[in-house]
């Protein structure tokens, strides 16, 4: 399993690929993740019953986010190391994050020692997902992102967005390799009844970054202010928007809104128990993990009509699309779940959550990602 990012290094990515290896482990499969060390993490964690570890050197300097330098550093480095490493140690297959740079590890691996692979795309890597933010970096790799992909046997996406993109990018002669497996949820025993007592509550989870709009957040905050509806607002995340995010805040007068900076799963978890809504105004997305926690956390989502949102408000109808870049529904949106559902205490989503959890039960994910890695290697799930 390959992947410059493994928690607690990055965002939802990493979380992705953690729980597709912990349940392949679980299926009875030995997996050996090859990611960034960061700090003091161990350069090889071997845990019973959990994915083998092995963390490279490089030069990554965030916890947060990686710069495109700090991916090839990796890249080259892990490259050197695998040269040697595979001499002595037998892989059946081998699963790349992005097709770069885990897919050109990936393809540099079965050209030299014959090993299968296939990629899981996030969204951003396969051309022309993210046109805005990505148009000059897709250009120049244009054709090494088609070879890589084109050579690997499956590219697995989240959303039916995706999916398009990705049979268009590869052509006719590829597409049947673009297979759609949805991102998934663990089931987290959480307390709801908190949320009952909790005074109004709205999240914001997420990279602070121009890519998840955290700035339409908090415009939406300001018109909320003007309404006169006592709330709380926590932005958990971090990245290069937060001092300009924070002056906005200061300067607005939203004393009810904190950014927390980054949390660890555990403590993200204890802020879903007791909030009700959840905003994320994205301009892109894959599949949200961060929407998918919220919604099988029982918050109510609004979300802009990005890749993978309105699959998983068909699924439970607790939430509502709104516009891009329009902080005006935003804040209509919210004022309308306050009065119809906030002040008389009688939330949709308890009715719902458990048949959202089973939908996208990271088990039941798993078990579709196993059938088609036996198929790479001739085999069958027994």
């Amino acid at each position: 399993m390959l992947n410059y990012e493994y928690p607690p290094l990055g965002g939802g990515a990493g979380r992705i690929c953690k729980n597709i290896s912990e349940y392949l482990v679980q299926f009875g499969h030995e997996v050996t993740i090859l990611t960034t060390h960061f700090g003091s993490l161990p350069e090889i964690e071997k845990v019973n019953g959990k994915p083998t570890i092995w963390r490279i050197k490089s030069k990554r300097k965030k916890q947060f986010q990686s710069n495109p330098y700090e991916m090839y550093d990796w890249l080259i480095k892990s490259w050197k190391e695998l040269k040697v490493h595979l001499i002595n140690n037998q892989y059946d297959l081998c699963f790349a994050n992005f097709s770069i740079p885990g897919g050109w590890l990936a393809y540099k691996i079965r050209k030299k020692f014959g090993i299968p692979y296939c990629i899981i795309s996030h969204g951003h890597d396969i051309p022309w997902f993210y046109k805005k933010q990505m148009f000059v970096y897709h250009v120049i790799m244009y054709f090494t992102i088609k070879k890589i992909v084109n050579n690997a046997h499956y590219l697995f996406v989240q959303s039916k967005y995706m999916r398009l993109n990705a049979e268009k990018f590869v052509g006719q002669k590829h597409h049947k390799k673009v297979v759609l497996i949805p991102n998934g949820v663990n089931r987290i025993n959480i307390d709801t009844s908190l949320r009952q007592k909790n005074i109004f509550t709205i999240l914001f989870v997420g990279r602070l970054v121009k890519q998840k709009n955290p700035l339409i957040f908090l415009k939406a905050m300001k018109r909320l202010s003007r309404m006169q509806i006592p709330y709380h607002a926590f932005m958990i995340g971090d990245g290069k928007l937060r001092n300009k995010l924070e002056k906005y805040i200061v300067k607005n007068k939203l004393k009810h809104v904190k950014i927390t900076g980054w949390l660890d799963d555990e403590n993200v978890w204890k802020f879903y128990e007791k909030s009700h809504v959840m905003v994320m105004p994205s301009e892109i997305e894959g599949m949200s993990i961060s929407n998918l926690e919220a919604l099988s956390a029982g918050l109510y989502l609004i979300a802009t009509p990005v890749s993978g949102n309105s699959e998983m408000l068909a699924c439970c109808c607790n939430g509502e699309i709104v516009p891009l870049h329009n902080d005006r529904e935003i804040s209509n949106a919210i004022q309308r779940f306050y009065f119809q559902q906030y002040l008389n205490k009688k939330f949709l989503a308890d009715n719902n959550r458990e048949q959202f959890i089973q939908v996208f039960s990271w088990e039941k994910i798993v078990k579709e990602y196993e059938k088609y890695l036996l198929l790479m290697t001739n085999r069958t799930v027994d």
